[in-house]
């Protein structure tokens, strides 16, 4: 009998030694296939940005769960769950964990914030533009768009004589952050790496910037991708590594998270550094895009992150942070211009969210 038992022992360990691993996208689908819904009207603190998207969001998350309502509430110290536009600072998380006195701060990347160069120069729709041209549009060196930098990168285009205007704001940005370290790093550029950037004109917010770029003739702005959208902006394509030629589309967008470094400073918090420079990490970015056709990534994007108690007075708090991750989730906030979380990140936040799953799905996700 005792014989017979270890046989059986050692047959179960072989057949699950040759299980093979679930591929990510059937691990992020069966994580996500389990919902904790609460009934609950969960406040969230995030920038002032987000205000006119948030009910994206909110309408999604009474969708899956129709008891759970969300609202938003910028700089509400009594919210116990927060979104940053921007990877948050040691001082933030002390800040934020005030609101947390009993329990631990859970935090993990929420979605992209690509960013772009907008331009308002007739006739120069779809123009490209590398390191070194952006780096001189910055810095003052480059005052004409018709510059010998941008004329070899767009040997197809005519440019006539139009003076540059650089437009700025005051507010900060990751996505600004993300361009100009892209462009001193890559592009040699004499504008330090900067989360502001000040022009000839500048502006309260980049919204503020972006609405008014079409009436400048000759202005560019860094604003995101999706605030180009939205205004109706022509955004530059972008020149990266062995001159890929990118036009601002998801493939590429989703992509640029993998060119990021994620950091771990306690099993509770997955932070995300900007992503810059266009080469891929492969192994962070989405399996499904094949890196043969899909080679390099937008060269610049910024990385939002979801904070939340681990346990709470308002019960919605963490479930809400968790269905930003989810696939619901993800896919209101990219309707709204930000980009979805590559899969391989998006099973390592929801282990940091400690979404329940079971011992089975938890055994199939790689460990960082």
């Amino acid at each position: 009998m005792k014989i017979k038992s270890a046989i059986l022992v050692i047959a179960a360990l072989l057949i699950s030694a040759c299980t093979p691993p679930l591929p990510p996208e059937v691990l992020a689908g069966q994580a996500e296939a389990t919902i904790n819904c609460e009934v609950a009207s969960t406040a969230v603190d995030g920038p002032a940005e987000l205000a006119d998207n948030f009910f994206l969001l909110a309408d999604s998350l009474t969708g899956a769960c129709p008891d759970h309502s969300a609202f938003f509430s910028v700089n509400d110290p009594a919210a116990e769950v927060l979104i940053s536009d921007h990877t948050p600072t040691s001082a933030e998380i002390n800040l934020f964990n005030q609101r947390c006195p009993t329990s631990e701060i859970l935090i993990s990347p929420a979605f992209g914030i690509p960013a772009t160069i907008s331009l308002q120069v007739t006739g120069l729709e779809g123009l490209a533009l590398d390191a070194v041209a952006i780096g001189g549009l910055l810095d003052g060196s480059i005052t004409n768009w018709n510059d010998p930098i941008i004329q070899a990168l767009n040997p197809d285009f005519q440019l006539d004589s139009v003076p540059v205007i650089k437009l700025g704001s005051k507010q900060k940005s990751s996505a600004v952050l993300a361009m100009t370290t892209w462009a001193h790093e890559a592009g040699g550029g004499k504008l330090p790496p900067a989360d502001i950037v000040r022009g000839e004109q500048n502006f309260e917010t980049l919204y503020d910037m972006a609405a008014e770029i079409y009436n400048i003739e000759g202005s560019f702005g860094i604003v995101s991708l999706g605030t180009a959208v939205i205004n109706g902006l022509n955004v530059a394509n972008m020149v990266v590594n062995d001159g890929d030629i990118l036009v601002p589309e998801p493939v590429y967008t989703m992509r640029s998270l993998a060119t990021a470094t994620l950091n771990r400073g306690n099993p509770n918090q997955l932070i995300s550094t900007i992503g810059y420079g266009g080469k891929v990490n492969e192994s962070l970015s989405d399996p499904l895009i094949d890196p043969s056709n899909f080679k390099s990534a937008w060269p610049a994007v910024g990385v939002a992150h979801v904070m939340a108690c681990e346990s709470s007075v308002d019960n919605g708090a963490l479930p809400f942070a968790r269905f930003v991750i989810r696939g619901e989730g993800q896919g209101a906030l990219e309707s709204a211009g930000y980009t979805r979380l590559p899969l391989p990140i998006r099973l390592k936040a929801i282990l940091t969210l400690k979404t329940p799953l079971s011992q089975e799905l938890l055994d199939q996700i790689p460990a960082d």
